[in-house]
Order: C-alpha cells, then sequence, then structure tokens
C-alpha cells in the first residue's frame, strides 16, 4: 500500500489546507495508520451495553472492535476477530446471556473476559498456544460513552479529554440516556462533515431561513487544546434578536423564541416546547423578558423532571456547549439534554463517511427505560432529515466534489470563524506527522 509522505498533505504555515487531505485515498490510509489506531473514539453509550453479556460492535477503517459487559459489571473491548480463521465474532450489538461468545463459522466460543473456553474437536489440533483468546483493547468510559483505543501506549482518557471533563461535569452526561439514534452515509469525508459541524459561518450562506431567529454574528469561538467550542462562551449574553446581516430593527421576540426553540427540536422535549407557546400567549411576568420568562420556566420543567439544573445560571438554560470532541465528535449539549454527532469514513473510502445522529436527555424514570432502536439508512435521501439537516448533507456532497477539481487546490479558512477547522488539521498532523 502506497501512503505517501504526511509532508506531502501539511498544513501551511500560513493556514493553508490542501484539499487532497479531503480527497486522497493516500492520506486517508496515513490517517488509519497514525490516528484513528492510536486515538481515544467513542464507541457507544453505556447503556448499549447495560447489562452482563451484551455487546456493541464499532468500526473503523478494515478494524472491528467488540466492547462487551462483564459480570462484574466493568467493560472489556476486544478486536472483533475469531483466533481460529478470522471470522468476525459480533455484527452490530449482542446479547450473550449465557455468557458466551460463539463464532458463527465453526463454534469456537469465547468467555466475556475473552478467553477462549471452547473449541470442538480440539484433540485434532496440536498446535493451539495454550494462551489464546481475544486480543484486547483498551477501553474507558466518561460521560456515560463508552470510549476504545487500539493503542497500548496511548495516554489516559481523562488526559486526553482535558478539559471537556470539567467543561462539561455540570451536564452530568452520565445520566442522560440515549432517546434516539439514526445513522446515514453522506458522499463527503469525514473531516468536511465535523467542520460543517464546527462553525457558524456557513448559515448566512446555506440556512438563511434561521437568520431571523439567530445572531449568527456574535458567535465566539475557542480552541481547547486538543479540543474546540463555539457558541456564546462566557460572558456572551443570548438576546432575542434575528442576524444582525438581515438589518432590520422590526421583529418579534416571540417568533423569535419559537423559532430557535423549534430549530433544535430534536434537543428540546414537548414540554418545553409547548412552554413557548404558552408565554407567547400570556406574555411574560411583569419585570420580566420574554426570554428570561421562559428561562425560568425551562428551570422548572427540568427540575421537576429530575434534573440537576443547580450550577446553570438562567442564561444558560437556553444556551449550548457546543463542542468538538477530537477527533470526530461534534455538537450542541444543554442542561438536560444534547444533540450529538458521530462521524467516521465509510469503510476506507476518502469520499464517503458514516454520520451518527444521537438524541440524549435526562429521563423522568431511569428504571423504565428502554435502549431506542438503531435506525441505519445508507441512503439518507430516503428519509426526512429536516430542511436544515437535509441541506447540509445536499451541500456536503457538492462540497466533496468541488474539492476534487483541478481549481481546488486547498481550503482558504476564516481564522476566526473556521479557527476550529484549522487547529483539528494542527492536531491531525499531530498524528500523521505532517508537521
Amino acid at each position: 500500500m502506497n501512503m505517501g509522505t504526511a509532508s506531502e498533505f501539511r498544513v501551511r504555515g500560513d493556514g493553508f489546507v490542501p484539499a487532497s487531505r479531503y480527497t486522497a485515498q493516500e492520506f486517508a490510509d496515513l490517517e488509519f495508520e497514525r490516528l484513528w489506531s492510536r486515538v481515544w473514539q467513542i464507541a457507544g453509550r453505556e447503556e448499549m451495553v447495560g447489562r452482563p453479556g451484551m455487546a456493541i460492535e464499532y468500526t473503523i477503517g478494515d478494524d472491528s472492535i467488540i466492547v462487551v459487559r462483564q459480570d462484574d459489571g466493568s467493560l472489556a473491548a476486544f478486536h472483533n476477530t475469531c483466533r481460529h480463521r478470522g471470522t468476525r465474532l459480533v455484527e452490530d450489538a449482542l446479547d450473550a446471556t449465557d455468557g458466551c461468545i460463539r463464532c458463527p463459522y465453526h463454534g469456537w466460543q469465547y468467555a466475556l473476559d475473552g478467553r477462549l473456553v471452547h473449541v470442538p474437536d480440539r484433540e485434532d489440533f496440536d498446535n493451539l498456544p495454550a494462551e489464546l483468546g481475544l486480543r484486547p483493547v483498551r477501553v474507558d468510559s466518561f460521560g456515560g460513552f463508552v470510549f476504545i483505543n487500539m493503542d497500548d501506549g496511548a495516554e489516559p482518557l481523562l488526559d486526553f479529554l482535558a478539559p471537556l471533563p470539567e467543561l462539561l461535569a455540570p451536564f452530568h452526561l452520565d445520566r442522560m440516556r440515549l432517546r434516539r439514534a439514526r445513522s446515514t452515509v453522506i458522499d463527503a469525508n469525514w473531516k468536511a462533515i465535523v467542520d460543517a459541524f464546527n462553525e457558524g459561518y456557513h448559515v448566512q450562506g446555506l440556512h438563511p431561513q434561521i437568520l431571523p431567529w439567530t445572531d449568527d454574528v456574535s458567535i465566539a469561538y475557542e480552541q481547547l487544546g486538543t479540543h474546540a467550542r463555539y457558541g456564546r462562551l462566557p460572558g456572551a449574553r443570548r438576546e432575542l434578536r434575528p442576524s444582525p446581516r438581515l438589518g432590520s430593527d422590526d421583529y418579534d421576540e416571540g417568533e423569535i423564541l419559537a423559532g430557535m426553540i423549534e430549530g433544535l427540536g430534536g434537543a428540546f422535549m414537548a414540554d418545553e416546547r409547548a412552554a413557548v407557546a404558552e408565554l407567547r400567549a400570556s406574555g411574560p411576568p411583569a419585570g420580566e423578558t420574554l426570554l428570561s420568562a421562559y428561562q425560568a420556566r425551562r428551570h422548572e420543567l427540568l427540575s421537576a423532571r429530575g434534573v440537576d439544573v443547580s450550577a446553570f445560571t438562567p442564561e444558560q438554560m437556553t444556551s449550548a456547549e457546543d463542542v468538538h470532541w477530537f477527533p470526530n465528535f461534534v455538537g450542541p449539549i444543554y442542561p438536560g439534554s444534547a444533540l450529538l454527532f458521530r462521524v467516521r469514513p465509510y469503510r476506507r473510502d476518502p469520499d464517503r463517511s458514516v454520520k451518527d445522529t444521537w438524541v440524549l436527555d435526562w429521563p423522568a424514570d431511569v428504571d423504565a427505560y428502554e435502549l431506542p432502536e438503531m435506525h441505519f439508512t445508507e441512503d439518507w435521501t430516503e428519509r426526512r432529515w429536516g430542511e436544515i439537516t437535509e441541506q447540509d448533507y445536499a451541500n456536503l456532497a457538492n462540497v466533496q466534489r468541488g474539492m476534487k477539481s483541478r481549481a481546488c487546490e486547498g481550503l482558504w479558512l476564516n481564522p476566526r470563524q473556521e479557527g476550529n477547522i484549522l487547529q483539528m488539521h494542527h492536531v491531525i498532523d499531530r498524528y500523521v506527522g505532517g508537521s
């Protein structure tokens, strides 16, 4: 396999990003060899492996990893390949209620801890090592997310994630649960998809219908070492006003609040959206604005549901931590809910990616919680995703095609509004050796 050299794809000192980082098979191969094999990445949620014997499969390129809940409640992860003749043991998920993982080809059996416990006709083998179990993979968790790392020498998970654990501690992500899971394939490189959800600069071009209820000009960006975030950072105050790009001082705050909440409907529960209509009909209490009244109402609703909102200011009740967890996890996190996207290469194809959309919320009764069905649609056009999402998906295919033009040498990034994207490329270069 010719992977080329990392220097061919290096991000330049002036911030110019070669388009070949998105389009070239050689760079994708470098990423598989030096990034995906060494970085902590999210394999799933802990509730996906909620009971002993439950297992999930996580794939990245040619590698398949299984995460298994052990009898003592701990997690273990292994390469998803039988030590006999390489057969994949688990496809998507498994519930090994008998505490055994069986190879579907010849019936070899492994305990949940990876030990080889049964080989049919073992007496016919004269060359099996005494210790021949599944090959282990590092596994750890934070915030209810299960992470794997194929590099035994990688830094501990919490060190890799810093400063996100401290930043996100008030949200208690470990107490949220997966409410909805949708996956599809998009005809774009994984980085192009992460880019689209790691900046707000494209709103005025691709989503002009959002401008009446979004002040996209005041968005701030912050790089956090390996990771990043954007939105209304501490000290920035949310106001119910349209984008200054529209140049209008004549607007209805109620319409803006309704548009903002409805536009993020996947992250807000029905009773939270209904509260907007109630406040618009009755008006805010004396001495309060519509926004402050809604923030107080949302605080009440979440508290009644059992959500711990003690650490949040009123401003934070309608604001999000829009975080990029390097390398491939992005999305807004609100008090009590989150709308998150995991993006991976589709097989080894630099032009296609799998995008998983996860909606999390804080269940009113955790004992009654049931894991939702995982929906996968290979062709995203076969179902409805909502106008904004469909604009993103169609545009991403155009981005990927456009970057293949001989006229597109690379990306000239806005250092403020696209600074998170540039930082991601610099971190990738730390892994692949490009700088």
